[in-house]
C-alpha cells in the first residue's frame, strides 16, 4: 500500500459528525479487502478481520468524521449562519473558502470576515454562531438551495510539503483511520494469534458515540484507539505536544490500561519502532477510548496518538513516516498477543 496516496485518496471525501455517509462508503470498499465489512446504524464501519481466538478479541479504531459547520439560519440577506460541527479553529477560517453541501449539490462559499480596516485588531473571534458563510446568492435564492441542517466543508489544500509531511483539512483522524489499514496490510495472510475487529467509526468530534456503540457490539476483549495528538510547534511545550517524525506517541492516563500502555512500549522498544511517551491526567483523554473502555461490560483500552500540527484548521499536517510506524506498532500489538 502506498501510504501518502492511501492519505490523500481518503481524506479527500467528504464525512463531516452526523453526515459520514460519503466518508463510510469509500471505508466499506477500503476495508473489504481485509474482512467481512458493514455498516452499523450509526453509520460506523466494522471489518471482522479474524474471528476471537485463545480468548482475546483486538479492536483498533479510528474516528473517520472530520469538523466542518452546520448551517442553522438563512439571514435577511442571503448569508448562512453557522455553527461548528466540531471543534473548529475559528481563529483560522475567516476569509477562506468553503463547499456548502446543499439540496440539489455543492455551492461556493466564502467565510465573512470584516476588514481589518474597520474593527479594532484587539477585537475577539466573533461567537460560535456568529459565523456567516457568503455564496453570493439572495435570501429567497438561497432558501431554494440550502436547507437548515446542510454541513459547510473547509477547503484547505491536500498536498505535499517539505520531507515527508502531508497537509489537508481531514487528516484528524482520517490519517488514524489510514495506520489501520498499515497494520491491516502486514497482517494480510498470517495466522493471527487472535481475534481481530477493524472499526472507523463516526461522531468523535461531536461526543464518540459510534465509537461507544460499535464496542458494544463487536464486544472485543481489548482494543487500541488511534487518533492525532499534539505536534510540537515553536509555540508549544514538551509537555503538552510531542516532536514530529519520532514516532507514535503512546498515552498513559487514568482511562487507559496501564499493562496494555506498556505493553506498546515495550513492542516498541522490541520491534526498534521509533515511539514517545505522553502523561496526562483529568477525567478523560479526550478521544474515542473513553467511550470504548466504557462500553459493554468495559474494554481494556490503550490509545496511540500520530503527532500532527496545526489541528482543527483548514491545514493539518502528519508526518507519513509517523503514519507507518503506527501501523507497525499495532501489527506488533496484535500479533505478539498482548497481555494475556
Amino acid at each position: 500500500m502506498n501510504t501518502k496516496d492511501m492519505l490523500l485518496k481518503f481524506s479527500s471525501v467528504d464525512g463531516n459528525s452526523g453526515d459520514e455517509k460519503l466518508a463510510a462508503e469509500a471505508a466499506v470498499e477500503i476495508l473489504s479487502a481485509y474482512g467481512k465489512t458493514h455498516t452499523d446504524n450509526l453509520g460506523s464501519v466494522i471489518c471482522e478481520v479474524a474471528p476471537a481466538k485463545n480468548g482475546r478479541h483486538v479492536m483498533l479504531d479510528a474516528h473517520l468524521d472530520q469538523i466542518a459547520l452546520l448551517v442553522i439560519n438563512i439571514e435577511e440577506n442571503g448569508f448562512l449562519r453557522t455553527y461548528p460541527c466540531g471543534g473548529i479553529d475559528r481563529r483560522g477560517i475567516f476569509g477562506t473558502k468553503v463547499r456548502v453541501l446543499g439540496k440539489d449539490g455543492e455551492y461556493s462559499g466564502i467565510v465573512c470576515n470584516v476588514p481589518p480596516h474597520l474593527k479594532d485588531v484587539s477585537d475577539k473571534n466573533p461567537e460560535r454562531d456568529e459565523i456567516f458563510i457568503d455564496i453570493g446568492f439572495s435570501k429567497e435564492e438561497t432558501e431554494k438551495k440550502v436547507r437548515l441542517g446542510d454541513r459547510v466543508m473547509l477547503c484547505g489544500r491536500w498536498s505535499e510539503i517539505g520531507n515527508g509531511y502531508v497537509t489537508g483539512p481531514a487528516l484528524d483522524d482520517r490519517s488514524g483511520c489510514v495506520t489501520i489499514l498499515e497494520a491491516l496490510e502486514i497482517l494480510k495472510d498470517k495466522e493471527l494469534p487472535c481475534g481481530l475487529t477493524a472499526v472507523f467509526s463516526t461522531r468523535e468530534e461531536t461526543g464518540g458515540q459510534g465509537a461507544g456503540a460499535a464496542s458494544f457490539a463487536v464486544a472485543p476483549t481489548e482494543a487500541i484507539e488511534i487518533d492525532v495528538g499534539f505536534g510540537k510547534t515553536p509555540d508549544t511545550t514538551e509537555i503538552n505536544s510531542k516532536a514530529m517524525k519520532k514516532g507514535p506517541v503512546i498515552a498513559f492516563h487514568p482511562t487507559l490500561d496501564m499493562a496494555l500502555s506498556r505493553k506498546l512500549v515495550s513492542l516498541a522498544e522490541k520491534n526498534e519502532i521509533p515511539f514517545q511517551v505522553e502523561a496526562f491526567g483529568g477525567s478523560s483523554t479526550g478521544t474515542n477510548a473513553d467511550d470504548i473502555a466504557s462500553a459493554g461490560a468495559g474494554v481494556r483500552t490503550g490509545l496511540i496518538s500520530i503527532p500532527q500540527q496545526y489541528m482543527h484548521s483548514i491545514i493539518e499536517k502528519v508526518s507519513v513516516d509517523d503514519v507507518k510506524n503506527v501501523g507497525k506498532l499495532l501489527a506488533a500489538y496484535v500479533m505478539e498477543g498482548g497481555e494475556n
